[in-house]
């Protein structure tokens, strides 16, 4: 992630601490994409990884005066995303079922054994994330999904650039023989 200006994350976050809203800005713009994939690593649906991303970035912000100014930001941020992430995964079975929908099929909608098929492949991916170690999951998520460099996602979670490659290379790794093992399943019960 490119330093704006080149100032460092721990000189605005001092400079927010002390009310400077020009140095929030900034630092929000710098983090926006890298906290909504810390916090996809954990939830799958669009409108709850918004909200944790927002939530996180509230809780940073009323947390700033615990943070300390010699230490890095960036791992700082991202602890307070993944807890806020998984607060919302202990709540998140009570809001769907809150938001289930009436009935009916739209035009647009797939055909039944489409969105079924649809629904498995999705099912059987998140389960195949769900599995992986948290950083590995994260890792993955920032550099496939948010198409970060490795070194940016070290930054980020606070590893070497080595080590994220390595988180990526073992979560392709597994989704490729989770996938590979639900293709299989699946020529079974058609032949």
């Amino acid at each position: 992630m490119e330093e704006e200006e080149g100032e460092a994350d721990e000189s605005l976050a001092r400079r927010v601490q002390d009310g400077d809203r020009a140095a929030l800005e900034r630092l929000v713009r710098r983090y926006v994409r890298p906290v909504h994939a810390v916090v996809a690593s954990f939830l799958s649906e669009p409108a709850e990884i918004e909200d944790a991303a927002q939530e996180a970035f509230l809780r940073a912000l009323g947390a700033l005066d615990t943070y300390d100014p010699r230490r890095p930001f960036a791992p700082w941020l991202y602890q307070v995303a993944r807890n806020v992430a998984r607060n919302q995964v202990g709540s998140r079975a009570v809001r769907r079922a809150e938001s289930l929908p009436a009935g009916g099929r739209e035009a647009s909608d797939p055909l039944p054994d489409q969105a079924a098929e649809n629904a498995e492949i999705r099912d059987r991916l998140e389960r195949a994330l769900a599995r992986l170690p948290e950083q590995r999951r994260t890792a993955f998520r920032l550099v496939e999904v948010e198409g970060m460099t490795t070194r940016e996602v070290g930054r980020i979670m606070g590893i070497a650039p080595g080590t994220v490659r390595s988180h990526v290379h073992h979560a392709r790794r597994h989704l490729r023989t989770a996938l590979a093992e639900y293709a299989d399943a699946t020529e079974d019960a058609r032949g």
